[in-house]
């Protein structure tokens, strides 16, 4: 805080006390104990009070020294608002007896660890679901409470909390995330002098800056203009962990500052062929056979409404994630060229991606292709399920379309005519080995793993920030300033003693680390 004007500087009791007692006359007994110095005290006391109170209001009034309620109204006046908390969501797997009915509002839970002292966390399902003939259902569950502690590791879900006949176990078969705790001080007051300090200019990249970081979750944004043609702007987004936004965060600050044009199909609606594919009535099911692959198109001329680049989302789940051979092949073809589309609008990269066992999940989640129309030519997509894998099952549930570019159409935040991409930050991986002399006395796999936080707080501290790029010597000090390393030798960061190089629109994230 500034310095305190000369009426709040040095107003303690005994001074103010001392003023009082030199303006009186000096041949009056002013000694301590004296009727004069006993009548003065108390005000004295009260008036140094009033001081200190002075000196609160006066930090109470200016946002770098403010907090809490009273940062709040501050911020309120420039319409920087602190962000909510906000739960954790994802899926749950229930198994048990078939035609088992598990209503909306059932509460799982993780359990608590006495050990490190962790609570369990609580969620509630969404809706209500059936167990389907084999005894398993999947239902869309969200914390009970906002905040990170929602965002469990996959497995980590295993209590019934709320009593179901008929179910024998629940569990969560991939991670949970979007949660997020409220908004603190630092990052509210941090949003609150970005925003003055950065005024708006009708979309200037302050603009964007800010719009994205209205939105829960988010870290830090870098925007380019322009990167993508004319009129377009890219926002990349790191998680307040400071690594790369997760999918869920990326859409809700694309909505926000200016939604997609999004289609959404059922699979089961669309053309189904070949021996391997089924209609179950909820989905498409999709499994070897030797006499004829499983397949499913969709038209997407007339479908989509504007030409350019689009991503398509393919939700769908496996019974069995162990196989590595490719089960699955997504595309996008051009009947009209009589080839594979491209990813890109003057790419080579055919619009064809392959996948295997391993790479889906058992729950359904997306698997993205990106693909562009010119919007004019025929094109279709197809999906197969390939005959290299001859166990694995396939469901196929919703097929969806998302623009890369916003609508342009002046929805959400960004002005009318913007061509708005929001997408991760991309990821470059830190990785680390080094030979460490720890110090007597010191617990050898507490040091390395002290030395190992040292190395991501310096990593995240560079995050999105002009000078980016990780280097070998700050790794070094991050290492040798652990208490407990005595010294370090063999050195290697990405198998080198070079300095890393950081894009604009990337993020260092610490990758694989070998402390010997």
């Amino acid at each position: 805080m500034a310095t305190l004007p000369n009426y709040l500087q040095d107003q303690t009791e005994e001074t103010i006390r001392q003023r009082m007692l030199d303006s009186l006359p000096s041949d009056l007994d002013k000694s301590e104990g004296s009727y004069i110095w006993d009548a003065l005290a108390p005000a004295s006391i009260e008036l140094a009070q009033a001081a200190i109170w002075a000196q609160e209001v006066l930090r109470r009034g200016f946002a770098s020294t403010t907090f809490g309620a009273y940062l709040e109204l501050r911020c309120e006046e420039h319409g920087v608002i602190r962000r909510p908390a906000v739960r954790a969501g994802g899926q749950v797997r229930f198994t048990g007896r078939a035609n088992t009915v598990v209503p909306a509002g059932t509460l799982v839970a993780t359990p608590a660890d006495r050990v490190t002292g962790t609570s369990s966390v609580q969620f509630a399902t969404k809706t209500s679901i059936v167990l389907d003939e084999t005894g398993t259902g999947i239902a869309d569950i969200e914390a009970v409470e906002a905040g990170a502690a929602g965002n469990v590791a996959g497995g980590a879900i295993s209590l019934m909390m709320t009593p179901a006949a008929g179910v024998t176990n629940v569990t969560n078969d991939a991670s949970l995330d979007g949660g997020s705790d409220t908004e603190s001080d630092a990052s509210l007051r941090e949003r609150f002098l970005h925003k003055v300090r950065s005024p708006s200019a009708s979309g200037n990249k302050a603009d964007y800056v800010n719009w994205a970081l209205e939105v829960a979750g988010v870290g830090g944004i870098s925007v380019v203009p322009v990167r993508d043609g004319p009129g377009t702007v890219t926002v990349s987004i790191i998680n307040t962990d400071k690594e790369p936004a997760s999918q869920s965060l990326v859409d809700r600050v694309q909505n926000h500052i200016a939604p997609p044009w999004i289609v959404v199909s059922e699979a089961e609606l669309q053309m189904i062929g070949g021996q391997g594919a089924s209609n179950d009535g909820n989905s498409v099911k999709m499994e070897y056979n030797p006499a004829e692959a499983g397949t499913l198109w969709q038209t997407l001329t007339g479908l989509l409404p504007k030409p350019g680049v689009w991503t398509a989302r393919i939700w769908l789940k496996a019974d069995d994630l162990s196989g590595t051979s490719n089960v699955f092949q997504a595309s996008v073809y051009n009947i009209s060229a009589m080839d594979w589309a491209k990813t890109t609008q003057n790419g080579n990269e055919d619009a064809l991606f392959l996948f295997t066992g391993n790479q889906l999940s058992e729950t359904y989640a997306a698997v993205s292709i990106p693909f562009f129309w010119n919007g004019s030519d025929n094109i279709q997509l197809r999906l197969f399920r390939l005959g290299n894998d001859t166990s694995t099952i396939l469901w196929i549930d919703r097929l969806e379309y998302r623009s890369a570019f916003s609508k342009n159409t002046g929805e959400g935040k960004a002005p009318i005519g913007a061509k708005v991409t929001v997408e991760p930050a991309a990821p470059v991986f830190i990785n680390l080995s080094a030979t460490l002399t720890i110090a007597a006395g010191y617990n050898a796999e507490s040091v390395k793993a002290t030395a190992r936080q040292n190395v991501v707080d310096y990593i995240r501290s560079l995050s999105f920030t002009d000078d980016n790029d990780i280097r070998y010597v700050r790794i070094g000090q991050a290492i040798l300033d652990t208490t407990g390393v005595q010294d370090y030798s063999n050195l290697l960061v990405n198998g080198s003693s070079d300095n890393v190089v950081v894009g604009t629109q990337e993020v260092a994230v610490l990758g694989t680390v070998t402390f010997t």
